[in-house]
């Protein structure tokens, strides 16, 4: 989870463009596939993305604050 990434995708997506970005890993993904981790770090990071979209409008909040809210969550989760 890359929190730049995170917060570039908030910056330059809505989430139908997220959900594009999220089809086309799952496409990119067969059993050929020989870089797995780069390909989970950007759905990782797009799935972060779409959530953090989502409790912005749920809550009628700022997607930056959202951002902050949900890395919080992560420390938390982790700590």
């Amino acid at each position: 989870m890359n929190a730049g990434a995170i917060r570039k995708l908030i910056a330059e997506y809505d989430v139908a463009g997220l959900d594009a970005l999220e089809q086309e890993v799952y496409a990119s993904m067969d059993d050929e596939a020989n870089d797995v981790a780069e390909l989970g770090d950007r759905l990782t990071n797009i799935l972060g993305a779409k959530r953090i979209l989502a409790q912005a409008e749920q809550e009628g909040i700022e997607p930056k604050e959202a951002l902050r809210n949900f890395f919080k969550d992560v420390r938390n989760i982790i700590g």
